[in-house]
C-alpha cells in the first residue's frame, strides 16, 4: 500500500465517526454515509434503468446480461476503484478528471483535461436528460393517465430543479440530496433484498411477469418490449456480450462524480472519499446484480419507457402502497440525480472558467446550471427515450475514469513527495499500479464503447470538439496564439500596480482567457494573505475595520471585490490552484505580505500627515517654527515609529486628492490623530500656551520639558 501504517491506523481508529458526521450538517464536513447520500441521487439511481439496459443489450438473453455485469463489476472493483482512491489520497481536493490531471499528471498528458472537460459537460446535460425522462416514466406507475404528457412532464422536471438549485445555490441544497439519497439508498437495500429473497424462493412467481408487461404496453406506460434473440454461434454471443457491457456500464454512471462531491468531506478527506467510494461501488454492484438475478429469474423483459426494476417490485408487492411508495421514491431520486449532473457540470465549467477556458461568468455555478438546462430543455423532446441517450452517455465517464487512471499512473514525481512518498519505493510502486490498474479496466471500457455505440460516436466527437474548439477559442482570445508569460503576473505581484491600471480591476477586460487565469491567480494570492494578515491581528494597530482595508487594496493591487466572497463568510474553502503556473503565480503573490504592510502602513501615515498638514499651523509662531511643530506632532503620534523614518516619509508627503477607495481608509487614520491629539499633547502644549502667553518668558522652556519629561521635544 501507498498509505503508511501510522497513517491508515490513525484514520481507521477515527473511521466510525467519519461514518456519521455530516448527516444533520453538522461537524466538519460531510461524512462517509452523509457523502454516498449526496451523490446517491446520481450515481445510485441508475437502480431505476441499469437493469433494463443491461438486458436490452443483450437483445433480452439474461444470462449474457448477467454476465456482462459481473465483467464490468470486476473492472469496477479491483480497477477504476483503486485508481480513484489514489487520485484521493494525493489530491482530495481537486473534483473531476480535468482538475486532476492539470494539478499532478504531467505536461504531456494535461491536454487531455480539454477534452476531459467537454466530455464531462456532455455527460452533465445527458443526466439531466435522462434522469428527468426516467423521472417521468416512473411517474407513469403513479399516474399512467398522464402518459400523453410524458415529455412535458420531464421538462417540468428538469426545470424544477434548476430553479431549486439557482434560488437555493448548490450549497443550501445538499439537505435535498442527503434526505433523498438517504431514504432511497436505505429503502432500496432494503427492497432489493426481499426482492432477492423471493426470487430465489419463489420462482414460480415468473407466472406473473408476461401480465404485467403486457397491461403496461396495452396502457401505453412501455412503449417497446425487447424481444428475445436466440444465440446461434459464439459470434453472436460475443456480440451481444460487447453490446451489453456497453449499456451495463451506465450503471456505473455517477460514480465518478465521489470525488468532485468529496471537496465537502470531512477530514481527513481523503479517508472519507476512499471509504465512500468503496461502499458506492459495493451498493452499484450489489444492487446491480441482484435486480438481474431476478430479472432472470422471472423473466422479465427489457422494458422500454418503463423500470425493470418496478416490475419487480409489482411481482413481490402487488399493487399495494409499498409499491406506490417505491415508485414514489424512485421518482424523487430520479428527480434529484438531476442534482448530480447540475452541480458537477458546473462545477467542471466553473474549473475550466478559473483555468481561462470558459468565459468568467462560468465562475458563478448558478450560470453553469442554468446553461446545462437550456441545452438539455432543448434535447429532450428529440431524444425522448433512455435507451436512445445511453449510447452518447457512457463516454462521458468513462473517459474520466480512464484519464483519472492515467493521470495516477503517470503521475508526477515532486506530486509523490509532496504526498511523503519515496520516488521508486514500493509505495510508489504500489500507487502507479492502482492508476495501472484503472487505466486498463477504464481502456477496455472505451474501446468497447467506441466499437458497440459506433453510432454514437459522430455526435460526441462533433459536441466534443465543438466544446474544445469553443475552450481553446476563449483561452488564447481568438484564433491566433498568444504568448503569455507567467513571470509578468509574478512581477506584478510584487507590489502595488501601476497607477495608470489602479481602480480599474472591476470592469477589466482581458485579451485572452489564459491572461484573465493568471491575473486572477495573483488576485486569490493576495486575497488569501491579507485573509491571513486580517484573522491573525496584524493590521490592529491601524484600528481601521476590514472592509476598508480589503477596499484600499482593491484599489492598489488589483483586485476584483468579487474575490473576497469566498473564504470571507467561512462558507467556502480556498481550493488549491489547478495548475502549476497558477500555482507559481499564487504563491508569488501570497509572498507579498510585507509588501503590503507597507502599502496599508504607507496610507495610514498619509491619513495621519493630512491632520498634521492641516493642524500644525495653529501652534506656528515668531517663537515656534513649522518645522518645531510638525516634529514634535510626529513624534507623539508616530511613537512605534523610528522618527527619522517618518520624518523623511513626512518630507515627501505633498498633499493631493486621493481616489475614494483610498482616501476612505486614510480618513480613519486623518480622525483617529485628530481624536488622539488632545490627549497625547496636553503637556507640550500646556507649555506652548504659557509661552505664547508670556507665562514663561523669564524661564527655560527647554528646562521645563526636560523636567515634565518631554526631552523628545527639545528643539533641535
Amino acid at each position: 500500500m501507498f498509505i503508511s501504517k501510522q497513517e491508515r491506523q490513525e484514520t481507521n481508529r477515527k473511521l466510525p465517526k467519519l461514518m456519521f458526521e455530516g448527516l444533520l450538517l453538522g461537524g466538519t464536513g460531510l461524512g462517509v454515509l452523509a457523502l454516498i447520500f449526496e451523490i446517491a441521487a446520481d450515481a445510485f439511481s441508475v437502480a431505476a434503468y441499469q437493469t433494463l439496459l443491461a438486458i436490452n443489450g443483450a437483445s433480452g438473453v439474461h444470462e449474457i446480461a448477467i454476465l456482462a455485469f459481473i465483467i464490468l463489476s470486476v473492472m469496477l472493483f479491483f480497477g477504476v476503484v483503486p485508481a480513484y482512491q489514489a487520485a484521493a489520497y494525493l489530491r482530495p481536493n481537486t473534483g473531476g478528471s480535468g482538475p486532476l490531471v492539470e494539478s499532478i499528471g504531467p505536461s504531456w498528458l494535461r491536454n487531455a483535461s480539454w477534452i476531459g472537460t467537454s466530455l464531462f459537460f456532455i455527460d452533465a446535460v445527458l443526466t439531466i436528460i435522462i434522469s428527468s425522462i426516467s423521472a417521468a416514466d416512473v411517474t407513469m406507475l403513479l399516474a399512467p393517465e398522464l402518459v400523453e404528457y410524458r415529455i412535458v412532464l420531464a421538462e417540468i422536471y428538469a426545470f424544477f430543479i434548476m430553479v431549486v438549485l439557482v434560488s437555493l445555490g448548490p450549497r443550501k441544497a445538499v439537505p435535498l440530496f442527503l434526505l433523498g439519497g438517504g431514504l432511497f439508498t436505505v429503502f432500496t437495500l432494503g427492497a432489493l433484498s426481499f426482492v432477492t429473497f423471493n426470487a430465489i424462493t419463489q420462482p414460480e412467481l415468473a407466472a406473473l411477469t408476461p401480465g404485467i408487461v403486457e397491461r403496461l404496453e396495452m396502457t401505453g406506460v412501455a412503449e417497446h418490449i425487447t424481444e428475445t434473440l436466440q444465440v446461434t454461434s459464439v459470434a453472436v454471443f460475443l456480440q451481444l456480450l460487447m453490446r451489453s457491457m456497453s449499456s451495463a456500464m451506465l450503471g456505473f454512471s455517477g460514480y465518478e462524480m465521489i470525488p468532485a462531491s468529496g471537496k465537502h468531506a470531512a477530514k481527513p478527506k481523503w479517508k472519507v472519499i476512499n471509504t465512500a467510494l468503496t461502499l458506492a461501488a459495493i451498493f452499484l454492484i450489489g444492487t446491480g446484480v441482484m435486480q438481474l438475478f431476478a430479472a432472470f429469474q422471472w423473466d422479465i423483459p427489457a422494458t422500454e419507457g418503463y423500470s425493470t426494476l418496478l416490475i419487480q417490485y409489482e411481482i413481490v408487492f402487488g399493487e399495494t402502497a409499498v409499491l406506490q411508495i417505491a415508485g414514489l421514491l424512485l421518482a424523487v431520486i430520479l428527480l434529484l440525480a438531476q442534482g448530480g449532473g447540475y452541480v458537477g457540470g458546473a462545477a467542471v465549467a466553473s474549473t475550466a472558467s478559473r483555468l481561462g477556458r470558459m468565459p468568467r461568468f462560468f465562475q458563478d455555478d448558478r450560470i453553469g446550471i442554468a446553461v446545462i438546462w437550456g441545452i438539455a430543455a432543448v434535447l429532450i423532446p428529440i431524444i425522448r427515450q433512455v435507451v436512445v441517450v445511453e449510447a452518447y452517455y457512457a463516454f462521458g465517464f468513462v473517459s474520466a475514469f480512464l484519464i483519472t487512471g492515467a493521470t495516477v499512473y503517470f503521475v508526477r514525481d515532486d506530486v509523490l513527495v509532496g504526498a511523503g512518498i519515496e520516488i521508486g519505493s514500493k509505495e510508489a510502486k504500489s500507487l502507479r499500479f492502482a492508476g495501472f490498474r484503472g487505466m486498463v479496466a477504464s481502456a477496455i471500457m472505451m474501446a468497447i464503447l467506441v466499437t458497440q455505440k459506433t453510432e454514437a460516436l459522430p455526435a460526441i466527437l462533433v459536441a466534443t470538439i465543438a466544446l474544445t474548439a469553443f475552450q481553446l477559442i476563449i483561452y488564447y482570445g481568438g484564433t491566433q496564439r498568444k504568448s503569455v508569460e507567467t513571470s509578468d503576473f509574478v512581477f506584478v505581484a510584487g507590489g502595488e500596480l501601476p497607477k495608470e491600471l489602479q481602480g480599474a480591476t472591476k470592469h477589466v477586460t482581458y485579451p485572452s482567457g489564459i491572461e484573465r487565469a493568471y491575473d486572477e491567480a495573483r488576485q486569490r494570492g493576495i486575497v488569501e494573505v491579507v485573509n491571513e494578515m486580517i484573522h491573525e491581528g496584524a493590521f490592529v494597530k491601524f484600528n481601521v475595520e476590514p472592509a476598508r482595508i480589503r477596499r484600499l487594496i482593491c484599489y492598489t493591487h488589483g483586485i476584483n471585490p468579487e474575490q473576497w466572497k469566498v473564504g470571507l463568510n467561512g462558507e467556502h474553502e480556498t481550493l488549491p490552484e489547478p495548475t502549476l503556473e497558477l500555482q507559481e503565480i499564487f504563491q508569488a503573490a501570497h509572498a507579498q505580505r510585507e509588501g503590503i504592510l507597507a502599502t496599508i502602513e504607507h496610507y495610514s501615515h498619509v491619513g495621519i500627515f493630512a491632520f498634521i498638514d492641516k493642524f500644525h499651523r495653529n501652534w506656528v509662531n515668531e517663537r515656534r517654527s513649522p518645522q518645531d511643530v510638525q516634529r514634535a506632532m510626529i513624534r507623539l503620534l508616530f511613537t512605534n515609529n523610528t522618527f527619522a523614518k517618518v520624518w523623511g516619509e513626512w518630507e515627501a508627503y505633498q498633499h493631493e486628492i486621493l481616489p475614494e477607495e483610498i482616501w476612505q481608509f486614510s480618513r480613519e487614520r486623518y480622525h483617529w490623530a485628530k481624536d488622539q491629539w488632545p490627549n497625547l499633547s496636553d503637556r507640550v502644549t500646556t507649555v506652548w500656551t504659557l509661552q505664547d502667553l508670556n507665562l514663561l518668558e523669564e524661564m527655560d522652556t527647554e528646562k521645563i520639558l526636560i523636567a515634565l519629561g518631554e526631552q523628545e521635544y527639545v528643539k533641535p
